[in-house]
């Protein structure tokens, strides 16, 4: 190119570098983001725009400095600005965009693994953290030490002081721990008022006393919230890795051991001890297996008619969890819940539950099967944040999924946080979901707690069905229990209908739903697809034809 001492030729100088300018910008942002891209494919679009106007200012500018200069050649350098321009705004907004995507998803990974009042790792996060350190503890040979720490009597300071102040207890109480670690130790906030701290490593044989016995100190030390003096107790289980577990599952197990004792025995600090916890290892062993038994798929779900007694129709199912042990066959909840309650599995077995039902209702809605389907968990259950993000997903993507679940809830005879679960109960009815209160009649279930709660169904258990045609209490029971429903403006269902006699009386007393083994047994959902196939929703076909396969447990 032939280059002429006149403003023309300045001014497409100056077009030229500022496009060689923004060209090495652009290709600047592009390798930044290319560590973003992988995680955030929606700017995908905006980066292969980015590259293909890169390549056009390149090919403008390679035209420019080959070529003898030609009035179209102004043209060409404009041209050559102008995409170099949009690569630059391009490459900007997909670095911004990414950028933001990235936060927000970090944000999001916080907020998962960590506790969102006192700003600590939570279950989850400190489960996969102890499975980590015990693996590497074990290459090296060293000692961790698990402490759970249970603080005493904040039930009463929340029901006296107010859950304000309980929260603000637990943020103080939280930092209090942290400040007596080390940077190497973990602090966790496992739920309500326990916590756990990890000690890693134990360097020496007093370290871990002179550590638990430090936050015990700490966390005994009087407080003031708002100018009312508090203070709390302190009860400390430690366990210790290897000396006293094999795994996280088991070192948490024998933590909580020593925790539960060293309450009832008034200490503060109590480290494991074998001999005090004879019996115990049986439990162990079972939350072992059950645990492997949740990752590999061992747990399943049988299904039991619930009908509408005017006309015998089939209204709605009972979702009713079994596990298929490898070794003892197939066991009811009777076996293995319990022993989930206090490992900490139970709401890792509702997530469970909840979305193969979920699922199930899915593939029902593609055939045209209209049932609801119940669920069963514990007012605690339902206050798990785990369990209502779940299940706030599932209705953002399905709304019409609410009118189609029904969760059947128990324990309400003690309910800690009586507002919030009647408001979180509230939320969930105006979406369309069913409650009902379970096994009514087995449990002291203070009529405040009925008249509060914004029930749709009480469910009359099945001991007081079963013997109704020959025990006078057990009748009475259910008239009481149908009078309280009728003034409540509640359903009834009866449980344990096994036989036409009992169906007459509960008919009789005008109940609304019934189940029991005398219309079906809890079968597979194939088998319960098979006979609506068959006889559509007609509930008397069901007592002919159904093959007895599992005894239900209502």
């Amino acid at each position: 190119m032939t280059f002429t001492h006149n403003w023309q030729t300045y001014a497409l100088s100056v077009v030229i570098c500022l496009a060689i300018g923004l060209v090495i910008y652009s290709i600047q942002k592009l390798y930044r983001l290319r560590a973003l891209q992988g995680a955030n494919h929606q700017v995908a679009w905006l980066i292969v725009i980015a590259y293909i106007l890169i390549f056009s200012s390149l090919y403008f500018l390679y035209v420019l400095v080959t070529h003898s200069l030609d009035p179209i050649h102004y043209f060409i350098a404009i041209a050559s600005l102008l995409t170099a321009f949009f690569a630059w705004l391009a490459t900007n907004t997909s670095y911004e965009i990414a950028i933001d995507l990235s936060k927000s998803v970090a944000v999001e990974h916080y907020h998962a693994t960590h506790d969102d009042l006192t700003g600590l790792p939570n279950l989850s996060f400190f489960i996969d953290q102890l499975e980590l350190i015990l693996h590497d503890s074990n290459k090296e040979g060293a000692e961790v030490a698990l402490l759970l720490i249970n603080l005493n009597r904040f039930k009463l300071i929340n029901e006296t002081l107010g859950y304000f102040v309980g929260d603000v207890i637990l943020q103080e109480i939280a930092q209090r721990i942290r400040s007596s670690l080390r940077k190497t130790d973990l602090i966790a906030r496992l739920g309500g008022d326990e916590f756990a701290v990890l000690i890693n490593p134990v360097v020496a044989q007093g370290h871990i006393y002179t550590i638990s016995k430090n936050i015990a100190d700490f966390v005994q030390e009087p407080l003031a919230v708002e100018g009312k003096p508090t203070d709390v107790g302190v009860s400390i289980g430690v366990a210790v890795f290897p000396r006293h577990a094999s795994s996280g599952l088991e070192l948490i197990e024998k933590a909580r051991v020593s925790m539960l004792e060293a309450e009832k025995q008034g200490n503060a600090v109590l480290l494991y001890d074998s001999e005090t916890s004879i019996g115990k290892a049986e439990d162990i062993q079972i939350i072992g297996m059950l645990q492997r038994a949740i990752q590999e798929e061992q747990l399943t779900l049988l299904y039991q008619p619930q009908v509408r007694l005017h006309d015998l129709k089939l209204v709605s199912v009972e979702a009713l969890i079994r596990w298929q042990h490898p070794l003892y066959g197939t066991l009811d909840p009777r076996h293995f819940i319990p022993y989930a309650e206090r490992a900490g599995l139970i709401y890792e077995i509702t997530l469970w539950l909840l979305q193969n039902v979920v699922k199930l209702l899915e593939q029902w809605h593609a055939k045209d099967i209209h049932l609801s389907i119940a669920i069963n968990t514990t007012t605690k259950g339902l206050m798990n944040k785990g369990f209502q993000q779940e299940l706030n997903t599932l209705l953002k993507n399905d709304a019409w999924l609410a009118n189609m679940l029904k969760i059947e809830l128990t324990e309400t005879s003690t309910i800690d946080n009586a507002n919030e679960v009647i408001a979180v109960m509230k939320h969930y009815k105006k979406l369309g979901i069913v409650f009902s209160l379970d096994d009514y009649g087995t449990r002291h279930a203070s009529l405040e707690y009925l008249k509060k709660l914004p029930l749709d169904e009480l469910k009359i258990d099945q001991s007081f069905m079963v013997n109704s045609t020959t025990d006078e209490d057990s009748k009475a029971i259910i008239i009481h229990a149908r009078e309280i429903a009728q003034q409540l403006g509640l359903t009834t269902t009866a449980e344990g209908i096994e036989s036409q006699e009992v169906l007459a009386l509960a008919q009789e007393y005008k109940l609304d739903y019934g189940q029991g083994y005398y219309f079906s047994p809890a079968i597979t959902a194939k088998n319960l697809e098979g006979y609506i196939q068959k006889h559509g929703l007609n509930a008397a076909m069901f007592i002919q034809d159904t093959k007895k396969v599992d005894q239900p447990l209502s």
